[in-house]
């Protein structure tokens, strides 16, 4: 087995590539500096620029799996690594538009190549409650990272907006720390190890189980209803009148530092609840959403949107039902599929709410919270039965045979 201490810089390694994943938005500081500076643009493609790493990460995240077939894993999160690096600090040379767009797009393009391997080289590595604790703090990792480097950001605005894409050199640091952690030789006795106590049960069948099918398919749910956290909030403040609604930025911003925080414990909160983790998350989430719709003031607001933020824990554990029941030559892809879902959900979530919305006849932003709600709670219905489900097949029934 691989020495105490590879193992430790392994997973140093491993989980510092989630660092700069959510990192995209970090500029979005920069519209108003740029918005003027562009004044040949319109206002809607400035503001694209923030959203255009979007596009390409879900582009590359779904070529991901062919890449690394012709590079292989570490080259592929090297590459993804180095591109968006390169495409991150362009804007801060050039005054030419259309290069500055270039280089958001390659930003997301190389986003994407490395997000799914983010979850996955640890799948590669680890198992059982190691794995469910990497993967919550992976998550966390990820929000933290995104906060972080929103700040830097804002910090590096004072010297105009060219500078606030300095930003993305973090990702040097985060280069280092995956070549230090993960050789080349990166098939390790370690990983042996697991491979061979893992891989028989996920061979024998080759097929993905219907149950991590349908754990993606309410993932994509969950992200349509949670997106109405931030879509709505502050259209959903002024129709509650709630005095000091300035305070909503900060509101979300602890929700979404108190909600990586309890990612983080993903670990030891499976180990209690099992596969009735995201049954009694999204019970909470769906609590906190019509809390949301029915605050009397901002405090109780930011209690609610905790609660909310509380179901970031639904992801490491699909990811984690993908790492145990896939088959390892699926996996990447898997992960790719949920990862696009993902986007695509959350790209969609203000459509599904207003049609939604229309089908009930009411359009409002606190209604929306209450759809959030039932799309929550039909997540808990789901997850009860897959619970069941896999408690069942983990205890067969046995007929007695007369003899």
């Amino acid at each position: 087995m691989a020495s105490s201490y590879n193992k430790r810089a392994l997973k140093i390694g491993l989980l510092s590539i989630a660092l700069t994943m959510q990192a995209s938005s970090a500029v979005s500081a920069t519209v108003p500096n740029m918005v003027k500076y562009f004044s040949n643009q319109s206002t809607t493609s400035v503001q694209a620029l923030i959203t255009i790493p979007s596009f390409s990460v879900m582009l590359f995240i779904l070529l991901s799996t062919w890449i690394v077939k012709l590079i292989g894993k570490r080259n592929t999160v090297l590459l993804g690594l180095s591109v968006s690096l390169i495409g991150g600090v362009i804007p801060a040379f050039t005054d030419n538009f259309t290069i500055v767009e270039v280089g958001r797009f390659l930003f997301g393009a190389g986003t994407g190549m490395y997000t799914p391997l983010a979850v996955s080289l640890i799948g590669d590595f680890f198992h059982g409650d190691e794995q469910r604790n990497l993967l919550g703090i992976r998550s966390a990792i990820s929000a933290f990272g995104s906060s972080v480097a929103t700040f830097i950001a804002g910090l590096l605005l004072v010297w105009g907006w060219h500078s606030a894409y300095f930003v993305y050199l973090v990702i040097i640091p985060v280069i280092l720390l995956f070549v230090w952690g993960y050789p080349k030789k990166s098939e390790t006795l370690y990983q042996k190890e697991v491979s061979e106590e893992v891989e028989d049960k996920k061979t024998k069948t080759g097929k993905v189980s219907p149950i991590v099918w349908m754990g993606i398919l309410m993932l994509f749910v969950y992200f349509n209803g949670m997106m109405a956290t931030y879509t709505g909030s502050g259209l959903a403040i002024q129709e509650l009148k709630l005095s000091n609604q300035g305070f909503l930025s900060t509101s979300l911003a602890i929700g979404g530092i108190l909600g990586a925080a309890i990612t983080m414990f993903y670990g030891p909160i499976f180990r209690v609840l099992r596969h009735y983790t995201p049954v009694v998350v999204m019970i909470i989430g769906g609590i906190g959403m019509i809390g949301m719709a029915h605050s009397a003031n901002m405090f109780m607001y930011t209690v609610f949107l905790v609660l909310t933020s509380s179901t970031a824990l639904i992801v490491p554990y699909v990811y984690g039902a993908i790492m145990d029941d896939v088959p390892s030559a699926s996996k990447n892809l898997i992960i790719s599929i949920a990862m696009a879902g993902n986007n695509v959900a959350s790209f969609l979530s203000p459509y599904t709410i207003a049609l939604l919305g229309k089908l009930i006849g009411k359009t409002d932003s606190v209604t929306s919270f209450m759809i959030a709600a039932v799309l929550f709670l039909f997540d808990a219905v789901v997850f009860t039965f897959m619970a069941l489900a896999r408690k069942k097949q983990s205890n067969p029934v046995v007929i007695k045979q007369d003899r």
